[in-house]
């Protein structure tokens, strides 16, 4: 069983269900890259889960915050969701995430942007 990691960074509350509590840095490729993401206090995120497969993966499950808060900073920043969803995976690796759910999640996160832009992209 892996470690929790640490979520004092973060809080439940807030409209979109957590709030940081103080800046999160990210080293965006790899440590000390030069390209560092900084994430205020205050910030409000959202882990999302679609609600049938909740009985596997919590949106609360504290080895997923840090990818939810990384990911939805990227995408509202307007990177690209294949880079945001990359950065989801590297950051759940980073807190040593269990191995099989972090693969199933991303690789679920992966498909449904996958038959997203198959089937209803015009």
């Amino acid at each position: 069983m892996s470690k929790l990691p640490d979520t004092s960074w973060a809080k439940k509350g807030g409209s979109r269900d957590y709030i940081t509590t103080r800046p999160l840095s990210w080293d965006i490729g790899k440590k000390n890259s030069g390209w560092v993401l900084t994430i205020p206090a205050g910030r409000e995120f959202e882990s999302s889960v679609p609600r049938p497969l909740r009985w596997v993966f919590s949106p609360d499950d504290p080895f997923f915050l840090k990818s939810a808060v990384i990911h939805d900073t990227l995408l509202e920043e307007g990177f690209r969701r294949a880079f945001a969803d990359s950065q989801w995976f590297e950051a759940a690796l980073s807190v040593h995430a269990p191995g099989l759910r972090t693969w199933l999640a991303y690789s679920g996160m992966r498909a449904r942007r996958f038959w997203k832009w198959v089937f209803l992209s015009a």
